[in-house]
């Protein structure tokens, strides 16, 4: 099977099993007070799963790296399907939110995997000329699950049940464990990847210290962390407090309808510049060319946000974030491939690690400056941050023109 074939399936396994993640978002906060759960605790039971796939995030490279993908990705979706269940056994057996606490858990160990075993899986079998395009198409997947799953549980829940938005996704979420069974290849089918191999074989993460190339590993894994904690956290939590403070509404819609929009925009530009993005990866050669004007960008896209006095001005900010994130995020997953000779899952594994410290933290980093320094200043901050990191950016260019050479990537 070809990486483009083997790309295409890894996409729609990943994207059936982002559809779970998604459709308890608007679901459960309104389900949950009816059953009588406590706010704190609703909150703390959408949670669950981010907490339980930061733990778990690290032990799945290495599941992955043992497994395969196939079995990795099939078993992660079966996992989620059990947890998924769990949000439907609430309706039906006492201690209610124990079980949707424990479904979300559950839910979080199956998704550990299934991201790190998707990103995984493309790496290892990508060469450098081909990886920014199979890797956007596996990316993109990753990222619309989720708001897919978004739409599809509202829908359900309003036409049929709440039950019933549970039981189809489930449903969905075992179908996909059952095609990447059928569908991806064993591991001793895969293609082999040519991609260069400098430096030691990275391992666990003692053997990652001692690789010469662990500097750029760790500057690939402080990118996620920074894209992460600013948009994905930060950006995110804030967007609704934005709208309402500044009374911007989109169609005549209150702040958490014009929120919602404002992202799904942010989301289709991310997904439309994903595919342009992975092809210059490509053909530029050099990862972190990119890297710095998709910095520049995003830091202007923050910027107007801070001084967004009107629709108009939030539409060009949330866009300018939307076109420029994957800027970032792909080519350092393109360059983590470069310079990961084996072991690609325990990589990747540390990759989703600081990205889900960042997603964890900045919620709670950016309510709470929000309401002590007030948005203008908070997304300056976030600006300012962003475009502080090009010196990295310039630096990791230098040590990729050591690796053309091939060289051993200094520290």
């Amino acid at each position: 099977m070809d990486t483009v074939s083997l790309s295409r399936r890894v996409a729609l396994i990943t994207f059936v099993g982002g559809l779970g993640g998604g459709l308890v978002f608007p679901i459960l906060p309104a389900l949950g007070l009816s059953l009588g759960i406590p706010g704190l605790m609703i909150g703390f039971i959408l949670s669950a799963n981010r907490i339980s796939r930061l733990i778990c995030d690290h032990p799945a490279g290495h599941v992955v790296d043992k497994l395969g993908g196939r079995r990795a990705l099939s078993g992660a979706l079966f996992i989620e399907t059990i947890g998924v269940l769990g949000y439907s056994a609430a309706l039906h057996f006492g201690h209610p939110a124990l079980w949707l606490l424990a479904g979300r858990a559950v839910y979080g160990v199956g998704s550990a995997v299934l991201l790190v075993g998707a990103q995984a899986t493309i790496l290892s079998v990508t060469k450098f000329e081909d990886r920014g395009r199979r890797t956007a198409t596996v990316r993109v997947a990753l990222s619309s699950g989720m708001p897919a799953g978004l739409i599809m549980g509202g829908v359900i829940a309003d036409l049929a049940s709440d039950d019933a938005a549970f039981l189809t996704g489930a449903s969905l979420t075992l179908i996909g464990s059952i095609l990447a069974a059928i569908l991806l290849p064993s591991a001793s089918k895969l293609p082999v990847a040519h991609a260069p191999k400098p430096g030691r074989t990275a391992g666990g993460l003692k053997t990652l210290m001692k690789n010469p190339n662990f500097p750029v590993l760790t500057a690939v894994w402080g990118f996620n962390l920074l894209v992460f904690l600013t948009l994905q956290g930060v950006l995110l939590a804030t967007m609704v407090v934005l709208m309402q403070d500044r009374g911007l509404h989109l169609f005549g819609m209150r702040a958490q309808g014009t929120s919602g929009l404002m992202m799904a925009v942010m989301m289709a530009s991310s997904s439309v510049m994903a595919f342009v993005t992975g092809r210059l990866i490509d053909k530029v050669g050099r990862r972190s060319t990119l890297v710095i004007p998709a910095l520049t960008v995003l830091a202007a896209g923050y910027a107007v946000l801070a001084f967004a006095s009107n629709l108009g001005l939030a539409l060009l900010g949330v866009i300018l974030v939307g076109i420029s994130y994957n800027g970032v995020n792909l080519p350092m997953l393109a360059l983590l491939g470069d310079v990961t000779k084996r072991h690609y899952g325990r990589a990747v594994g540390i990759y989703q690690v600081f990205g889900d410290i960042g997603g964890s933290l900045g919620p709670i980093i950016g309510l709470e400056a929000g309401i002590n320094l007030g948005l203008t200043s908070l997304y300056l901050a976030i600006a300012a941050l962003t475009a502080s990191t090009i010196t990295v950016a310039v630096w990791l260019r230098r040590r990729e023109n050591a690796l053309a050479m091939g060289e051993s990537l200094p520290g």
